[in-house]
């Protein structure tokens, strides 16, 4: 009797856990830094109480810009730029010239991703640094999209994956004639379908995982 009392407690504990944990990855995240471009400055306003600006070049063009969560960045015709909350000067990453307007941006609440043709580039806001992957020569960009924990990248041969707070993307190949089918991202996990397997990335920053469709 006093041995099933017990178990039936770690049932209602875990249960409780599991709920605390499942509403925590589900909470909704302000954006704390609101950002503006004017008279050739970039500016950040974290939390209404400091602002941090950037002078750009003579002839400097912003392609695009937002601001999520504990980040915010331009993209321009030279530069990427990301700026966090624990940040007090904007980060800057150049652009090759084979590069200029020809890059895709995306942006959570922790990781900003540029791709461009040759590269993936994700910047974390725990790290506060710039990390970066080459894509295989002449792929296909299929997709890049992030979504709180993590990001994704997908060419037509692999897919790659970014963990905040992790040091690397995480690769897996595509096969010969593998297609992609669908992707969805959550909080804490990308999920791919392909023709032939389902890949899964998760915020552990684990390698991918793999389940076979046929």
């Amino acid at each position: 009797m006093l041995q099933c009392r017990k178990f039936l407690i770690s049932l209602i504990c875990l249960s409780i856990f599991a709920s605390t944990i499942s509403s925590y990855a589900e909470e909704e995240i302000e954006d704390f830094i609101d950002i503006a471009e004017s008279k050739g400055k970039i500016i950040a306003i974290i939390e209404g109480k400091k602002t941090i600006t950037f002078d750009l070049r003579p002839n400097e063009k912003v392609l695009w810009s937002g601001s999520k969560g504990y980040l915010g960045a331009f993209l321009t015709d030279l530069h990427f730029y990301v700026i966090s909350t624990s940040l007090d000067a904007w980060q800057a990453l150049p652009l090759r010239l084979d590069e200029s307007g020809k890059g895709v941006a995306s942006l959570s609440e922790y990781i900003a991703l540029l791709v461009t043709k040759d590269r993936a580039v994700g910047f974390d806001a725990t790290s506060n640094r710039f990390i970066e992957t080459l894509l295989p020569i002449h792929d296909e960009l299929l997709a890049a999209e992030a979504e709180r924990y993590v990001a994704v990248v997908i060419t037509s041969s692999r897919a790659f994956g970014l963990a905040a707070e992790s040091s690397a993307f995480t690769e897996i190949h595509l096969r010969v004639g593998e297609t992609l089918e669908e992707i969805k991202l959550t909080y804490s996990k990308a999920t791919i379908r392909t023709s032939d397997r389902l890949l899964t990335f998760e915020a552990s920053g684990l390698p991918w995982k793999e389940l076979r469709l046929y």
